[in-house]
Order: C-alpha cells, then structure tokens, then sequence
C-alpha cells in the first residue's frame, strides 16, 4: 500500500483519507469531510450562524480531479465573489466580499475521467489537496463525494452543510431554513463548463435544461457559477460558441460569471504538469505551489525520473 514520505501532511492525515475513501466505495455514505480546518467548519466561529437576522452561509466549491492541482486551482480557490456593479446591498465594497467558508472537491465517480495507469490515487490528491489548502489559507475544507453530476452533488452538499449546521447547534426553526440555506458557489474553469452544458451527460437535452434551470434558479438549488475563461487552454470554437448561447440566459441573469485568473494561470494545465514530469522537463514546476512540486519529487508521481 502507498506510504505518504511528505512530512507537510498533519499525522493521520493519510491513514484518516484512506478510510473515509473506503466508506465512501462501500456505498456507507455519499460524502465525507476528510479534512477541516476547525471543529466548526463551515462557520468561521462558534454560533456565527444564529439568530433571525443572520445571512445565508456563503461557501464555494472547487470540484477538481486535482491530478495534480496547480497554480490555476489554487488562482480558483483563492477567487472572492463578485457582486453586482462592485457593491452589495449595504454598500460594502466588492474587495471586502469573501465567502464564509471554502470546500475543495473530490468525486471518486467521475462522468467522463476514471483512473489511468500513472496518474495520482485519490488518496494522493487528497493528499495535494490538503497541501493545497496550506496556500489558500481561509477557512477551507477537503470532502469526497461519491456523485459525478454537478446538479447532483449540489443537492448531496446542501443536505450534508445543513445536517452539518444543525449539529453545530445552528437556530433552524420552522421558517428558518431559507435563512440558512447555504449558498454554494461553483467554482470552474471553461473546460468544465463545456461537460457542465453537454447533453451527453444526461438523458436528454431537454432534462439537461430542466436540471440546470433548478440547479441555477434562486427558487431551486439556488447556486452560482464562477468561472475562468481559459482562453489559453484549447477549447473548439464551434463548442465555446455553442456553451455560450445555452448558457446565456444563466449569465444574464448573474448566475454565471466570468473572471480572470491571471494570464499564466489561464494557461496551466494538469496535463501539461504531468506530461512534462514524464518527459523528465523540469517546466512543469512553475505550475504548481512548492508544496506539491515537493510532494511530487519526493513521492515520484507521474514518473519515476521526477527528481
């Protein structure tokens, strides 16, 4: 079995992931928090979420096969809420905005990608994954979910935050919920938007825009998407043209917004990473945080000449 060498992961961090993993597989659970950064996660504090006039918690989720995470993830991770002209309702500025707690995403059953010959376990991505977290640095937890579908996930993280509020003591009284209801952002590169808006994940066209008008609308699911363009990543013209128009009446609504990551970050791949380790080219590294270029020498991911 896999031995983690990196003496970045907390003791038992491994051993925890390991076993949580096989819950998961077994069908025990849908979904399981492998890391958290306090006893109190989502809240950023004890009872943040009580009371009448308190706002919906706010929590962005980066779903990623983090194989391995780079620069661009952690760009994602690290990305506020944008808000409607730059300010909210009470007047606070757009680069006050933050959300109240982050999730970073693993599905162990993905849609389109399952594991390869070279590629990291999952225990090794939740292994970077944790390390990535180490950079992000803002109330941030690592879950596993065992649900390929976005519109599906949302429905297993909003039941699994509010078990998870009222466990925490959070007030969810009769009339209360929609108060309390977490907000979940869906944070994403363009490449995913394309799997998001393509009908060959789903029945039909027709229950695809059903699914997403749900999964979008403020009087269902209630969730939002981020996403980064990715102009440099190649994407068929005729296919971003397409995901364009389908999802256009998403992003006049404000349901979908657009942002920039930076011009390198746009262009990171965890592909690319992962072809140069095994090409023995030692460009891949300005791709990833120091931590996981690290984690990679040290445990020889990808390929056994990674050093």
């Amino acid at each position: 079995m896999y031995r983690s060498q990196s003496s970045s992961l907390p003791p038992g961090f491994t051993s925890n992931a390991l076993g949580l993993l096989q819950r998961l597989q077994q069908g025990r659970s849908t979904l399981e928090l492998v890391h958290t950064p306090h006893e109190y996660w989502p809240c950023r504090r004890p009872g943040q979420f009580t009371g009448e006039s308190c706002p919906a918690l706010r929590v962005s989720v980066l779903d990623s096969s983090f194989n391995p995470p780079t620069l661009a993830h952690l760009a994602l991770a690290r990305s506020r809420p944008p808000s409607p002209q730059g300010t909210t309702d009470h007047g606070i500025s757009a680069s006050e905005i933050d959300y109240d707690a982050r999730l970073l995403l693993l599905s162990v059953r993905n849609a389109e990608k399952s594991l390869m010959p070279g590629d990291a376990t999952y225990v090794q991505r939740l292994e970077m994954m944790y390390l990535l977290s180490r950079d992000i640095n803002n109330n941030v937890a690592i879950a596993i979910v065992d649900e390929p579908i976005f519109v599906r996930k949302s429905t297993v993280l909003h039941s699994f935050l509010q078990s998870r509020l009222a466990s925490l003591h959070v007030s969810l009284s009769a009339g209360m919920e929609a108060i309390h209801r977490p907000k979940l952002t869906f944070l994403m590169g363009f490449d995913t938007l394309v799997r998001l808006f393509s009908p060959k994940y789903y029945a039909s066209e027709e229950e695809m825009k059903g699914l997403l008008r749900d999964f979008l609308s403020p009087e269902g699911q209630d969730c939002c998407i981020l996403c980064a363009d990715r102009v440099n990543v190649t994407i068929d013209q005729g296919v971003r043209r397409r995901v364009l128009t389908t999802c256009r009446e998403f992003v006049d609504r404000e349901r979908i917004r657009f942002i920039n990551i930076g011009e390198d970050e746009e262009s990171f791949s965890s592909t690319d990473v992962r072809a140069t380790v095994a090409a023995g080219v030692d460009s891949w590294r300005r791709q990833v945080t120091d931590l996981i270029a690290n984690y990679i020498i040290e445990t020889r991911l990808y390929a056994s000449n990674a050093m």
